[in-house]
């Protein structure tokens, strides 16, 4: 029994130690705090919302009747009134044809640009200095990777060569060659006008081969009256059997969201809003408020136009986007930094040499941690980059010896 007594009187005294220590330690910590610094550097920061939204064109649906349609041209791709989009076969025999009548035309191409010089030792010199151009040209495009511009170049290219490498006697035989293939060509394109045609473009614009339902359902002229609740019970249409693509027909286009409408506070319209959309871009685009919808169940509308980068977004539709409405610069401070002194100014105290040295500062944002102050330099006695400033330490006042 005394054993037992003892064991348990040893444990109360630890336990009872170490209560001691702790309080000891914390009142040691309260009354010699470490003083910590930390430097005073120019920070960013933004107010606005991350949100999912639909992109907005003026666009018209390009159709073909024909049940085979290859196109011509190139995503985003600006094309002029008339200009060719996609050619239209009535069945496969109709494609094959074509194939075999391009190729047709690419070698007539190249033996008409051979025939075009003659075999003297100046024309020999001629062809020479034109291969080479044409070789560093080609090679800059396959740099930038523009295989159309490539492309375009190859049967001028083909030709040359097919030139220098011929005699008199062989040059004589390209009139010939030419004539015949021209007469295949020619009775190739008369079969063509039975089974084969062209999709042209309406009017001007930017081509786009993706077609989505919403062409007919998000139009410009109804973002001037959509609201929140429309927006987000949006559906789009079946999109048609023929439709190949779409022409965009205008350089302006519009982004549409809601946003909470306490993150909309002091926005207007024609203010400027940097966007930064989940694909497609890779920096923020600045874009300009166009309309602010009525608030309805805490969300507004609010639709955002920009007149460039048309042919970056001829594939955005629905999209998250991260929009910033007002932007803070200054200097960031932590929270624990910031003090009141006995004037009832707001400010820091900052570590110049051995001393504690008072700066008041105007509070722009609140950044969660940290604060954004204002970067005043019209006075050395502001708060500047660089400063040290002090986070933690007892009893601080303006001219306090701390070390």
């Amino acid at each position: 029994m005394k054993q037992g007594k003892f064991y348990t009187k040893l444990i109360l005294w630890i336990f009872l130690a170490a209560v001691l220590c702790y309080f000891g330690y914390a009142i040691f910590s309260a009354v010699y705090a470490p003083l910590t610094t930390v430097t005073a550097i120019e920070y960013e920061a933004g107010n606005g919302s991350y949100t999912t939204g639909y992109v907005v064109r003026e666009e018209t649906v390009v159709r073909s009747t024909y049940g085979i349609t290859a196109l011509v041209v190139s995503e985003g791709e600006k094309v002029s009134r008339g200009q060719v989009l996609a050619t239209g076969y009535r069945d496969e025999s109709a494609q094959a044809r074509q194939e075999e009548l391009e190729e047709l035309e690419q070698q007539e191409k190249q033996l008409t640009y051979a025939s075009s010089y003659s075999a003297d030792t100046a024309d020999q010199a001629v062809l020479d200095s034109e291969i080479s151009a044409q070789l560093i040209d080609m090679s800059q495009y396959l740099a930038r990777g523009d295989m159309n511009s490539v492309s375009d170049r190859t049967a001028a290219l083909k030709g040359l060569i097919i030139r220098r490498m011929s005699t008199e006697a062989e040059n004589a035989a390209l009139d010939q060659q030419i004539a015949d293939l021209r007469a295949q060509i020619a009775a190739l394109q008369s079969d063509a006008d039975y089974d084969t045609t062209v999709v042209a473009a309406g009017q001007s614009g930017y081509f786009s081969g993706t077609v989505d339902g919403y062409e007919s359902v998000l139009t410009v002229d109804s973002l001037q009256t959509m609201t929140a609740q429309q927006l987000e019970a949006l559906e789009p249409r079946e999109v048609p059997d023929d439709a190949v693509g779409k022409l965009i027909t205008d350089n302006t286009w519009y982004y549409v969201t809601v946003v909470p409408a306490d993150q909309l506070a002091g926005v207007k319209t024609g203010d400027t809003a940097p966007v930064t959309f989940a694909s497609q871009f890779y920096e923020s685009i600045p874009m300009t408020v166009e309309r602010l919808g009525q608030e309805e169940q805490g969300g507004r509308l609010l639709v955002l136009s920009c007149d460039k980068y048309i042919q970056n977004a001829t594939l955005l539709r629905q999209q998250s986007a991260d929009i910033v409405f007002t932007t803070y610069a200054g200097l960031r401070v932590p929270k624990e930094a910031i003090r009141v002194n006995e004037n009832g100014s707001v400010g820091v105290y900052v570590l110049e040499g051995s001393n504690a040295v008072w700066k008041s500062v105007n509070i722009l944002h609140d950044n969660g941690e940290t604060y954004v102050v204002e970067l005043d330099k019209s006075s050395v006695n502001n708060l500047w980059p660089g400063d040290e400033i002090i986070v933690t330490g007892r009893d601080l006042y303006d001219g306090k010896v701390v070390r």
